[in-house]
């Protein structure tokens, strides 16, 4: 049984069951808030997941390499799971939602039948930048997170570099997420759309 009923670290504080939005504008800053959000969960005996693109992976192995991480135990032993963007998001090359939402709810159940009592899990989602993916059928996708969230024993952070993606797909991920972090500020989302008001993404059929 958890001992917490939420989780943070340094000014950040969060809830169980977060399907927060991250907004960025460098690397560097993207690294500055989602380490430690990694780093934290791990010394807690989190399960971590990272999905992203190759540098992005690159870069997270690296920090957390210096800041004293074992990866070769962490990731053997699956309390630290990193995975590229295109085998969780794509298949040969399309974004198929129902598959991404399966392997979401597949990493969760992996996390407790090893044992772990929560999971943090982050995508980075640059590689929308290069797709011509229309906003309705991601903000769809996203709405489904926040549902699929609800009462579980983790959180979902997905990041968002303002300066690769459009300004469409960012006003999409500020209307489906609950939660956002701008900068060095988290908050409740005063952008978020309950599903179901005139202002949600309207679902594609």
């Amino acid at each position: 049984m958890l001992t917490e009923t939420g989780f943070g670290y340094g000014r950040f504080s969060f809830s169980w069951g977060d399907h927060i939005c991250a907004i960025f504008e460098s690397h560097e800053q993207q690294m500055e808030v989602m380490v430690p959000f990694i780093a934290t969960g791990l010394r807690a005996s989190q399960r971590c997941v990272w999905i992203a693109p190759p540098e992005s992976a690159q870069g997270i192995r690296a920090a957390l390499g210096e800041v004293g991480g074992d990866l070769r135990t962490l990731e053997g032993s699956g309390q630290l799971v990193v995975m590229a963007d295109v085998d969780f998001y794509l298949r040969e090359g399309v974004f198929e939602p129902e598959r991404t939402i399966d392997l979401m709810l597949a990493l969760f159940a992996e996390g407790r039948a090893q044992g772990y009592q929560a999971t943090r899990a982050t995508t980075d989602v640059s590689w929308l930048g290069t797709r011509a993916l229309r906003p309705e059928v991601w903000g769809e996708y996203e709405m489904r997170v926040s549902e699929e969230m609800v009462g579980r024993a983790a959180a979902w952070v997905c990041q968002y570099n303002a300066r690769q993606l459009g300004g469409d797909i960012v006003v999409t991920a500020l209307q489906t997420h609950p939660v956002v972090i701008l900068g060095d500020t988290i908050k409740q989302n005063p952008f978020y759309t309950v599903p179901g008001s005139e202002r949600a993404p309207q679902a594609v059929h």
